[in-house]
């Protein structure tokens, strides 16, 4: 099998009929005396993957065994063996690396979401530029970097193809972390949110890009944590039935500034709730309910015992609304989480 873009063995004949591997004797497939279901492989795979056993092997590091390598991924994508053994073949061989991240996009456009391939591309960019070199320069000239730029072209690319490749996000997230490229990620992120308010990977993007990579134990200062509020917020007005930037603002609020939840965002969704042009989308969303057992309950968490009761009692009151009027296919879920209210 051939791919656009992909180079691979150019001697379409078989294996064994081909001079340069003469000296190779394949190994076969140990399925064992009885294989209650063999996989049907074609003549060409099972080739193929014969002669790549052998030189695994025998330790080979070559240039045949390099094209093998590519022969064999383009048939099947997902042979992380192959994706291994072909890694410490680029490495050995010294292989123009360039050339090697042409060949992995050409693959990628047909595959675009195989673990393999994106973990190879992290590799490839590594050795290519190492993020110690990198980080000794300030962040605008990382960026300038060629090596950056394709990488961040090449994802964004990706991205505009499928706007949820979860393969192509967690690239991202490798490439801005490990390059600390945080300046820019929330601009693109805006972006990506603007394209589509509902996408979900975008609002995870957004909560690693503010988190920039530090510990689950982070505290936001208020002023972040004041303006991240304001922008889900705005994207709540839009459309306040999107799961999306209640998700993320509560989630984050939760881990990272919860005393934000009652002095930032309560006043924010209930003037919204009050708002007659608001008002009937607000009150039939569970997302605006759900957001309120959350607040009081982590209200309730900032007060001593004794005071407590009456914050409790108005977030099990909501889970009673959600159960039997907002969202009642939940039902069970709901009671369920009534009877959790203040237990932890």
């Amino acid at each position: 099998m051939r791919i656009d873009g992909c180079s691979d063995i150019e001697d379409p004949a078989p294996l064994a009929q081909q001079a340069a591997w003469q000296d190779v004797e394949p190994i076969a497939q140990d399925d064992g005396p009885s294989p209650i279901c063999p996989i049907a492989y074609t003549d060409e795979y099972r080739e193929m993957m014969g002669y790549l056993r052998a030189v695994m092997a025998a330790g080979e590091e070559s240039a045949r065994a390099l094209a093998l390598s590519g022969r064999v991924i383009q048939a099947n994508p997902g042979h992380y063996t192959a994706w291994v053994y072909r890694k410490r073949l680029v490495e050995a061989l010294a292989s123009d690396i360039g050339a090697e991240l042409d060949w992995v996009s050409a693959l990628s456009a047909k595959h675009p979401k195989n673990y393999q391939l994106w973990h190879h591309r992290e590799a490839l960019v590594e050795r290519l530029w190492p993020a110690r070199a990198a980080l000794a320069l300030p962040e605008d000239q990382r960026l300038a970097n060629p090596v950056l730029r394709r990488e961040l072209q090449f994802v964004g690319s990706a991205l505009d193809e499928d706007a949820k490749n979860f393969h192509a996000w967690s690239y991202r997230q490798w490439l801005v972390a490990r390059y600390e490229l945080w300046a820019q990620e929330l601009a693109f992120v805006d972006t990506m949110i603007s394209q589509d308010v509902r996408n979900n990977s975008a609002w995870n993007q957004r909560y690693f890009a503010v988190l920039r990579g530090r510990p689950a134990t982070t505290q936001l200062d208020a002023a972040l944590a004041r303006a991240e509020v304001a922008y889900a917020v705005e994207h709540i007005q839009f459309a306040p039935n999107n799961d999306s930037p209640w998700a993320y603002v509560v989630g984050l609020l939760l881990r990272h500034a919860p005393a934000a939840l009652h002095e930032e965002l309560l006043p924010r969704i209930r003037a919204l709730a009050a708002d007659p042009g608001f008002a009937p989308a607000m009150s039939s969303t569970p997302f605006y309910w759900s957001a309120l057992v959350d607040i009081h309950e982590q209200q309730a968490r900032a007060l001593p015992p004794a005071e407590r009761a009456p914050l409790l009692d108005e977030a099990r009151a909501i889970c009673d609304r959600l159960a039997t009027q907002v969202d009642i296919t939940h039902n069970r879920y709901w009671r369920f989480r009534k009877t959790a209210v203040g237990a932890a």
